[in-house]
């Protein structure tokens, strides 16, 4: 276990430094292409060994992984495996249309194999101060890969991303501070004093009820706004907009779909630790509170906005407080429909930013008004298009559909009819607001007829690749799929990770 947790971890890096040292295109793009299908690989033998066994443990408990850490790594899996392959066309266009220079090429992949790399580690670390430090790192990675294509409009958003997030991130480490010295502090358990001197999460969950309440409620919140940032929850979101807008598409897929991830991964830890020191109730209403918000501001940026990418950008907003109020309704069905939502969201979320990023190559803007009648200039992709909007809003059969549901029923379960209609009500808006732009784009009808006329835009069935429609076709499967039925394995993993979030 040892040797493939090492080859796991030395797979990106490496690529990432071939890609760099060798300085050859192809080679640069099939060695991250393999690095991330050995990584896939590697995730899939963690989830089939962790179906079986408690956890993997290793350097003295420095690295552990359990259920909930080998989900994180197949969702970031997944998504670095798809981006590398939709890069391999993305950065031929960037090159032609863009002007990319070689050393921002080589600089890319040495890029996003890092980020992948960080994204990654990030879930395996026991430690909280370590998980932060490595947190931190995929802010350092990913803001260069926001400004490869290097624009007045891309540096201003990696600055506005660096500073918020980093500052998001200290008042996270102020929350770890705080949640160290709640078990530094004597306290009384059932006539035992007791001391707890670890940043473990093993260690904290397993002594949780020994910790001093009052810091652990005040450490929480700061951890729920520190790490917060990062997920990108209202109203600390609003680097997000802008850097999942400039960054290449294959990269605001990771942010979106795997970061957002990452970081909600960091919470729920915090969340476990808090639940069974004060009762579960307190971090509940909290990710509730922020969760519903979260969604409203994310509804709000879908109706008015009129960019394609700040559209899917606003619409992770809203995932993202989706996931948040599952965990805050908690139980059985509102644990694992967060849980399954972040599957659905991993999955749906790459089509549509792939699909952004064809739309740009072909009609050079992102501007949702200027794109007319992609029907007919771009068959394939606008039929994945618009099967992959589908299932981002909930339509069924989809996974996202499965996940909203089982929130739903959580909610009515609990008699928390309130959430439910507001849920509802703000579901059903996002739902037609983006249906509505991508009908626009789809099958909207120009002005200027002569965009249908194939003749002249020299356009073939081949306009793009497989490189190009694959990572968009694979997952659009998959989620119907999931949307219709969810292997029994799966819901076996998933209800593992459910145990250890709220028992």
């Amino acid at each position: 276990m040892k040797i493939i947790v090492l080859i796991f971890l030395l797979l990106p890096l490496i690529s990432g430094i071939a890609a760099l040292v060798f300085r050859n295109k192809r080679f640069a793009e099939y060695i991250t292409f393999i690095s991330s299908a050995g990584t896939l690989a590697i995730s899939i033998y963690y989830l089939l060994f962790l179906l079986h066994f408690h956890s993997i443990t290793l350097l003295n408990n420095a690295i552990i992984i359990d259920k909930f850490s080998a989900y994180i790594i197949l969702l970031v899996a997944v998504v670095y495996f798809l981006s590398s392959m939709y890069s391999i066309s993305y950065m031929k266009f960037a090159i032609k249309n863009e002007g990319l220079t070689d050393n921002e090429f080589f600089r890319y992949y040495l890029l996003i194999n890092l980020f992948a790399l960080t994204m990654l580690v990030a879930p395996i670390l026991n430690n909280m101060a370590l998980y932060l430090i490595d947190i931190e790192l995929t802010t350092v990675t990913s803001s260069f890969l926001v400004i490869t294509e290097v624009t007045e409009k891309s540096i201003e958003a990696a600055w506005k991303y660096i500073v918020i997030v980093s500052s998001g991130i200290s008042i996270a480490l102020l929350g770890t501070v705080l949640f160290y010295l709640a078990g530094n502090i004597h306290g009384i358990h059932h006539g035992v004093y007791s001391i707890i001197s670890s940043l473990d999460w093993t260690v904290l969950s397993a002594h949780a009820a020994y910790l001093n309440k009052d810091l652990v409620k005040i450490a929480f919140v700061l951890i729920v706004i520190g790490l917060g940032t990062k997920v990108g929850l209202a109203p600390m979101h609003t680097w997000l907009p802008d850097a999942h807008s400039e960054a290449p598409a294959p990269i605001s897929t990771m942010l979106s779909a795997s970061l957002l991830n990452t970081a909600m991964y960091g919470i729920m830890r915090y969340f476990n630790i808090a639940g069974k020191n004060l009762g579960f109730n307190y971090p509940q209403e909290i990710m509730i509170i922020i969760g519903l918000f979260t969604i409203f501001i994310g509804v709000m940026g879908i109706i008015n906005q009129k960019t394609t990418k700040r559209l899917f950008a606003y619409s992770s907003i809203e995932h993202m407080g989706i996931i948040s109020l599952g965990f805050g309704l908690g139980g059985l069905f509102g644990t694992f429909g967060a849980l399954f939502q972040m599957l659905a969201h991993s999955l749906s979320k790459p089509i549509m930013f792939y699909g952004s990023g064809n739309l740009l190559h072909k009609y050079k803007t992102k501007d949702i008004k200027a794109i007319k009648g992609a029907i007919y200039t771009m068959p394939k992709t606008a039929f994945l298009y618009v099967a992959g909007a589908l299932t981002l809003v909930g339509a069924p059969p989809s996974a996202v559909f499965i996940g909203e549901f089982m929130i739903l029923l959580e909610s009515f379960k609990r008699s928390d009819y309130l959430i439910s209609v507001i849920l509802i009500i703000l579901l059903i808006s996002a739902f037609i607001a983006i249906l509505a732009k991508i009908n626009s784009m789809i099958f909207g009808v120009s002005k200027d007829e002569s965009i249908y006329d194939a003749n002249r835009l020299k356009i073939t069935k081949d306009d793009f690749s497989i490189t190009s429609l694959m990572p968009m076709a694979v997952p659009l499967i998959l989620t119907i799929i999931l949307g219709l039925y969810i292997p029994s394995p799966l819901k076996l993993f998933l209800n593992g990770i459910v145990r250890i979030i709220i028992k």
